[in-house]
């Protein structure tokens, strides 16, 4: 779990950096921004459409459709934007890897000139806990819109895509617009370095991918019936899951 102390710092971070390097579009342009993003809504009414809360203070938006993906309301939705009350809702196993991953995202744009932010996306995958208590795989897409003589507006979309893509760890893919479309230039899966399987976690993954029973197993790789329990019990603890099914998806 991610601390609140270190996530305000990470908030911090990001308005010290906006403060220095950011022309941002103020609120002086709200009534503009909050057409352009209703129209947006309308293109595209399956996605979730907000302002970044650290990036723009002054400005909230959460287009109407936000309860259906979420369960919450737009202003529970509003009033939870800060990090520290949005990590709450992200699954416990997913906080610490989703900050590491936020983290890159900020490296990412500070090592970019602002004026060319709105050519990048940055797009994460992580488990949100809905206010039924059910946790959905959420894309969650941060977007820059460069507003000619106002500055930069930043802005995210999200989705439930969980009965379209198996979750199979949090991560960060960062794309760059080119012609025809978004190029993915770097990506972050914190999990990937740190739960690399073992010779005989690979096996024993494989066989399981395979349809083999304990005992088929354990006569295939000369082991005992215990052994192969203790190492998938081992690899339910180091991928914090709970039954083969998610372990197969948090290995690929």
């Amino acid at each position: 779990m991610v601390g609140k102390a270190t996530l305000l710092r990470s908030a911090e971070r990001v308005v010290n950096y906006v403060q220095q390097c950011v022309t941002l579009a103020g609120a002086d342009k709200r009534d503009e921004v909050l057409q352009l993003f209703d129209n947006i809504h309308q293109l595209f009414p399956q996605w979730v459409i907000s302002t970044c809360p650290m990036m723009h203070p002054d400005i909230h938006y959460v287009s109407n459709n936000g309860p259906h993906v979420f369960g919450y309301t737009n202003d529970y939705l509003i009033n939870h934007a800060s990090p520290e009350k949005y990590f709450t809702h992200i699954h416990e196993a997913d906080q610490q890897d989703l900050f590491k991953c936020f983290s890159f995202m900020h490296d990412f744009l500070e090592s970019v000139p602002s004026e060319e932010h709105h050519y990048y996306r940055a797009v994460f995958h992580y488990r949100f806990r809905k206010a039924n208590g059910q946790y959905i795989h959420l894309h969650d897409e941060k977007a820059t819109l460069h507003l000619n003589g106002s500055g930069n507006l930043y802005y995210t979309l999200f989705r439930d895509i969980t009965a379209e893509k198996v979750f199979n760890g949090v991560k960060v893919e960062i794309f760059m617009k080119e012609q025809g479309g978004l190029m993915k230039v770097k990506e972050h899966k914190p999990s990937a370095k740190r739960n690399l399987l073992s010779k005989r976690e690979g096996e024993l993954v494989t066989l399981i991918k395979q349809g083999l029973s304990t005992k088929e197993i354990a006569w295939y790789l000369n082991i005992s019936h215990n052994t192969v329990r203790n190492i998938k019990s081992n690899l339910f603890e180091k991928y914090n899951v709970n039954n083969t099914i998610e372990l197969l998806n948090m290995t690929g």
